[in-house]
């Protein structure tokens, strides 16, 4: 657990996090060459990173073995994932296509206030129980084209 004097959780930790996590629940496995990949880095960069995860006690790894996020490492990617799909999510509820969302969702997960994710939930929410919303999604649409 992380304690008021631990290492800053970071946006590339963040990142790192979310990668390994999200390979976790792919593959069920997670390696550094699989790491560098997804996130466009080389393997050095990804077994430094590993180093500094590990002693923030977010991860744990064996030398050219598997990666194993730790039970708060495995917390922090869960959360930076969900926010992620949130984010994406709304962005294409608006109508942006599925690469722009993806790349604005992977700048904003970072930086959003937990108040303004919970309003995007809650829109989205929103959009699958009333009837009459799926009409002013399609307007907003159109609008939106001009």
């Amino acid at each position: 657990m992380m304690t008021p004097n631990s290492p800053k959780i970071t946006r590339s930790v963040e990142d790192y996090l979310e990668t390994m996590y999200s390979l976790e629940q792919e593959k069920g496995t997670i390696r550094v060459k699989d790491v560098a990949k997804k996130l466009g880095v080389k393997p050095p960069s990804v077994v430094e990173a590993v180093k500094k995860l590990s002693r923030m006690n977010l991860v744990s790894s064996e030398r050219y073995g598997t990666i194993k996020l730790k039970d708060e490492g495995f917390r922090i990617g869960e959360i930076i994932s969900g926010r992620h799909q949130l984010i994406k999510d709304f962005l294409m509820l608006l109508g942006l296509d599925e690469e722009v969302a993806e790349k604005d969702a992977c700048l904003m997960e970072h930086v959003m206030d937990v108040s303004t994710l919970n309003k995007f939930k809650k829109f989205i929410e929103f959009t699958d129980v009333d009837t009459n919303a799926y009409d002013f999604i399609e307007q907003y649409r159109e609008y939106s084209k001009k």
